[in-house]
């Protein structure tokens, strides 16, 4: 049985998809009013059933990507951004890894895959609306697809105020989570309790689809150094244009201060 690590965003999909079959109704009903009507296509019938045409290729193309980066695009970024971990600190195998809004395990289950001794601890309040089927179960199940499921454990948890002690892990990840709390305040927490539970010289990877730039702030502050912007390449910079800048995968690499460097 092969792991299955959800679609994200489940309601946005379903809505650019319903408002690319509308569209694509909408322009075929404006031709053929026209030409039952008045026997020929007017100018503005063109023009509204072009808008329609582009605004039908808009919806089913951002519900296409977003299928494929559900179901590949992220393996392939998951695998990159563990890869910018070496950069900060070499993975020896016996690390305590924390996910952050672990869902169905990808980030989660992929450290657990860099792990011989080590441990992965995912946290997640698993709401639906984030992603497709979020459950704890579906988490253990996927682990146990990938053949990791003795090397991590799950927990039901608020990012705002993670319930382990200070500089408990030596990696923490979270991907994609931090946009969907709506106050910044509550986003600069989250961030706050992230380095919190880092061990000095601990890698942090924080990836998100907006308030990068705020969140690179506040790790600065926070005494994170060495701290690598990875932008997605080509492929991110084309979906935020095409999204008007409202989805723009970046993430952010750091390592946290040694401890006689923060006091």
């Amino acid at each position: 049985m092969k792991p299955d690590y959800g679609i994200d965003a489940p309601g946005v999909r379903r809505g650019m998809l319903i408002a690319g079959v509308v569209c694509l109704f909408m322009a075929g009903l404006a031709i053929a009013v026209a030409t039952s009507t008045v026997g020929l296509v007017s100018e503005i019938t063109l023009i509204t059933a072009a808008v329609a045409a582009l605004a039908m290729l808009y919806g089913l193309g951002m519900a296409a990507y977003m299928t494929y980066a559900s179901r590949l695009g992220k393996l392939r970024t998951r695998e990159r951004l563990l890869d910018l971990v070496a950069t900060v600190i070499p993975w020896t195998g016996r690390e305590a890894v924390l996910d952050v809004g672990c869902g169905r395990g990808l980030m989660l289950i992929g450290a657990a895959r860099r792990l011989t001794t080590g441990r992965a601890t995912g946290i997640d309040l698993w709401r639906a609306v984030d992603q497709a089927d979020n459950t704890a179960d579906a988490a253990l199940e996927n682990a146990r697809c990938e053949g990791v499921a003795e090397r991590i454990n799950v927990h039901t948890g608020d990012a705002r105020s993670l319930p382990f002690p200070d500089a408990t892990f030596d990696v923490v990840l979270s991907h994609w989570v931090i946009h969907n709390l709506p106050d910044a305040s509550d986003r600069a927490r989250a961030v706050a309790e992230m380095v919190r539970v880092l061990r000095p010289e601990g890698a942090l990877v924080l990836a998100d689809i907006a308030h990068y730039a705020d969140y690179r702030r506040q790790l600065e502050l926070l005494s994170l150094q060495n701290i690598i912007v990875d932008t997605g390449g080509a492929e991110s910079r084309i979906i935020g244009a095409l999204s008007g800048g409202s989805f723009c995968p970046h993430a952010i690499i750091g390592r946290r201060a040694a401890l006689h460097m923060e006091n």
